[in-house]
């Protein structure tokens, strides 16, 4: 069954940080998509003053669900912690781009958490 959980461990939190050059701190959180105890995805976040950035991701670049289980995961973190917008860099959606041609996810790379959650459901829907 595939789990997606915020990861506690500070020092795999660190290596996903120097994975995109930054440098650890309180404001990054990490989310891990496993089966099991296979490592599937990860996904990298940054809280700033009211926002979330969505920073790294790690996963199979074959498979838009598995990109948005982890986004969905940390955006709902955000939205529990009263943070209210999201952000999908414009390089990180490049990055990734192929992707995110696959959602239903707004275009631009601003966003109100809850609205997001309320127009775009995707659930592993085509």
């Amino acid at each position: 069954m595939l789990e997606i959980k915020p990861c506690t461990d500070l020092k795999l939190l660190a290596e996903y940080c120097g994975k995109c050059g930054k440098m650890p701190g309180p404001q990054f959180y990490l989310y891990l998509a496993k089966k099991g105890e296979l490592l599937l995805a990860a996904g990298l976040f940054e809280i700033g003053s009211s926002s979330v950035d969505a920073v790294f991701y790690q996963g199979d670049e074959t498979d838009p669900w598995l990109l948005d289980a982890v986004l969905r995961a940390g955006l709902n973190y955000a939205a529990s912690h009263d943070i209210p917008t999201g952000r999908l860099p414009e390089e990180f959606r490049q990055e990734h781009r192929t992707l995110f041609a696959k959602l239903n996810y707004p275009p631009q790379a601003e966003f109100n958490i809850t609205n997001f959650f309320g127009k775009y459901k995707n659930c592993g829907a085509v």
